[in-house]
């Protein structure tokens, strides 16, 4: 028994290969992610174009609005710290 133990930890255990076998059941294994993967496409249910514009344009104009107002913040705080050590 420790003589096989030992020889499995080296790599020299005689187990039959794999090959063909292996490569079926993976086909079949990737065959079914995409057919769950259709099916959950099938379930989204999209928003129509106008809302989309909608919602874009919305993000677009915070995005813009905040930079503008973490600029601002820096610019702010930058002259506060300048003021204390110059």
């Amino acid at each position: 028994m420790l003589g096989k133990l030992k020889a499995k930890a080296a790599g020299k255990t005689k187990e039959p290969k794999q090959g063909k076998e292996k490569a079926g059941k993976t086909k079949g294994q990737k065959n079914n992610w995409f057919q769950g993967l259709q099916a959950e496409f099938k379930k989204i249910v999209w928003t129509d174009r106008k809302t989309l514009v909608k919602q874009t344009i919305a993000v677009v104009i915070i995005t813009i609005i905040l930079a503008i107002l973490i600029g601002v913040m820096d610019a702010v705080i930058l002259e506060g710290i300048n003021l204390l050590v110059g």
